[in-house]
C-alpha cells in the first residue's frame, strides 16, 4: 500500500471529523490534537488512534475498505465515504445491508424483540432501495429524516441539523481572516421530499494554517462540514460529491414516500 495515500487519507478523515469533533458531536475529545496534526500535515500513532474512536465514521470507512480490499486511511476510502467515488459502487448492497444491522444496529441491552423489529425495518429498507443505498456520509446523514416521525415545529430544526452535518460544496467568492464566503445550495423540503436550493450566500469558518487554505482564493471549491470549510475540492471531487448527493436525496425521498404510503 502506497505509504503517501495513506497518509493522505487520514489526513482527509481528520479535515471532516475536526469541526464535528470540536462541537462534542462525535469522537474523543481531540479536538487540538487532531488541529495540531492537520496543521503540521502529519500523521502520527496518536492521530490514528483518536480518528479510529469515531463511532460512526472510522465503522464506515473500515467496512469500505474491506468491501474494496484497502486499508480503512487510504485516501480513496476515506474520500468515499466523505466526498463520493466510484469505491461506493464496489460495496455490494448485502455487506452494506450486514454492516448497518451489525454495526448501527441497537446494543446488546436493547436486544430481543427490539433487535428483531431492527432487523426487518433495514432488511426493508435495503429491499426497497438496493444499489441505491450508498455507504455515503451524506446518506447516512438523510437516513435521520427517512427514521423521523416528524412532528409540528420540529421540521425546520431538523432540516437544519441535517444541512450542516451533510458534506456540502461552496464556491468561495470572499477570503477573510477567519472565513469565507461561499456560494452554496442549501437542503429543503417540500411536501415532505428532499431537494436542493440554488445556490445562496453563506459565511463559514475556515483555518488559514491548515496548509490547503493558506493558498485560499475566490473561485475555488470547498467541502463544508458543520459551516467549516473542511477541503478544498478538485473539480473531480466536486463533481462526486454531486453525483452522490444527488443520489443521496433521491434514496432517501423513496424511503420516506414508501414509509408514508405505508402509514
Amino acid at each position: 500500500m502506497n505509504k503517501k495515500s495513506l497518509i493522505d487519507g487520514e489526513l482527509l478523515q481528520a479535515k471532516h471529523a475536526l469541526q464535528p469533533n470540536s462541537l462534542g458531536y462525535c469522537g474523543p475529545d481531540e479536538n487540538g490534537k487532531i488541529l495540531e496534526h492537520l496543521h503540521e500535515s502529519s500523521v502520527t500513532e496518536d492521530l490514528t488512534a483518536a480518528l479510529t474512536k469515531f463511532e460512526a465514521a472510522y465503522p464506515f470507512v473500515r467496512m469500505i475498505a474491506k468491501a474494496t480490499g484497502r486499508e480503512p486511511f487510504d485516501r480513496d476510502v476515506t474520500e468515499a465515504y466523505w466526498i463520493g467515488n466510484p469505491l461506493l459502487d464496489m460495496v455490494q448492497p448485502s455487506e452494506f445491508y450486514r454492516f448497518t444491522h451489525q454495526n448501527l444496529g441497537p446494543t446488546r441491552k436493547k436486544a430481543g424483540k427490539k433487535d428483531t423489529a431492527h432487523r426487518e425495518e433495514t432488511r426493508s429498507l435495503f429491499r426497497k432501495l438496493g444499489p441505491m443505498a450508498k455507504p455515503h456520509h451524506t446518506f447516512y446523514v438523510l437516513g435521520m429524516y427517512a427514521r423521523s416521525n416528524l412532528k409540528s415545529g420540529s421540521e425546520e430544526k431538523l432540516l437544519s441539523l441535517m444541512d450542516s452535518c451533510r458534506i456540502s460544496w461552496g464556491k468561495v467568492t470572499d477570503v477573510k481572516r477567519e472565513t469565507l464566503v461561499v456560494e452554496r445550495p442549501t437542503l429543503a423540503i417540500d411536501e415532505g421530499s428532499l431537494s436542493l436550493t440554488l445556490p445562496e450566500k453563506k459565511e463559514v469558518r475556515y483555518d488559514a494554517l491548515i496548509p490547503s487554505f493558506g493558498t485560499v482564493r475566490k473561485g475555488d471549491w470547498v467541502s463544508v462540514h458543520w459551516n467549516f470549510a473542511s477541503e478544498k475540492l478538485t473539480s473531480y471531487q466536486l463533481r462526486n460529491l454531486r453525483k452522490y448527493t444527488a443520489l443521496d436525496i433521491q434514496a432517501t425521498n423513496i424511503l420516506v414516500s414508501s414509509t408514508s404510503g405505508s402509514k
